[in-house]
């Protein structure tokens, strides 16, 4: 798995590994809104899914940009 570099901003889906451990998330989309002050030591990354009021902090593993190949 390649790390992918992410900004406020940008559009991103779960990944079969985000679906599977994150069940209750019904949204699959959404746009990046907080990235960690310390982005590149950390693990988690805040997405407001499709529909969704409040945003969710997940895992960077859990998600991928939208229009990535795959």
């Amino acid at each position: 798995m390649t790390p992918i570099k992410l900004e406020l901003g940008d559009r991103v889906r779960l990944t079969e590994l985000g679906v599977s451990r994150s069940p209750k998330i019904r949204a699959r989309t959404g746009v990046v809104v907080g990235l960690s002050k310390h982005y590149s030591g950390s693990a988690s990354i805040t997405v407001l899914f499709d529909g969704n009021i409040r945003p969710t902090t997940v895992h960077k593993s859990y998600i991928e940009l939208e229009n990535a190949e795959g």
